[in-house]
């Protein structure tokens, strides 16, 4: 294992805490996060630039979930999930043969996918735990066809108050427990990584014209719509 890769894997295991608990977390939330809202934007802007023999990527796809769900729509396509986190690839479910995991950190991210072959692209809550995505964005810029598309979905930086109207925590009281404030505090820094502003000037600069950057959540997330030019 390379340096790259065991820091990233340090850096993920400290903030998913317990590895083998988050994944069977993403598998139980995955319907959340790829909700009907989700699926009703894939079918009107992202399907139709999938041919029924197309390629899709999945950068960070933890357990898997979104490359089956993916299949039972378009089941002629070939699907790749990019992951480097032990305890995701083993709560990976059998595949079918035109699924197939890529284990790859993603901070240095070199894949075995020919230039101008991926057709769509997905980055669902993956950017924020990164130093840098620089890397990931130009290797997905040569993976990609000239016109392809990419989704993005992400925590970005919002002001504190707002941060906090998501958690349970008494976060003023004297009798909070500081371990309890810490581990709030440092996935506050996690989360506020990039703004949505700066995921626009990265995606510019490595060769993307984006197409549509709308803030969710109060403005804590972004979603974000990119194509290769």
């Amino acid at each position: 294992m390379n340096q790259t890769v065991a820091k990233t894997q340090e850096m993920l295991a400290k903030h998913h805490r317990d590895g083998e608990a988050f994944a069977q977390l993403m598998k139980e939330t995955f319907s959340n996060r790829f909700n009907e809202d989700f699926w009703a934007y894939w079918r009107d802007k992202l399907a139709p630039a999938l041919p029924s023999a197309g390629v899709v990527l999945d950068l960070g796809t933890g357990p898997g979930m979104f490359l089956h769900a993916v299949l039972q729509r378009h089941p002629g396509v070939h699907v790749y999930g990019v992951e480097c986190a032990d305890y995701m690839l083993n709560a990976v479910e059998k595949l079918p043969p035109n699924a197939q995991i890529i284990s790859a950190d993603l901070h240095d991210p070199h894949l075995p996918l020919a230039d101008n072959s991926v057709d769509i692209a997905v980055a669902s809550v993956v950017l924020h735990e990164m130093h840098q995505p620089v890397k990931t964005l130009l290797e997905l810029q040569r993976c990609l066809k000239p016109g392809a598309l990419v989704y993005i979905l992400d925590w970005v930086r919002a002001p504190l108050h707002v941060y906090l109207q998501n958690t349970d925590l008494d976060v003023f009281a004297a009798q909070t427990p500081a371990e309890q404030l810490e581990d709030l505090f440092v996935h506050f820094i996690e989360h506020n990584r990039f703004s949505s502003a700066d995921l626009e000037f990265l995606l510019q600069q490595c060769g993307y014209t984006v197409l549509e950057n709308t803030p969710l959540v109060n403005g804590r997330q972004a979603r974000i719509l990119a194509q290769k030019k």
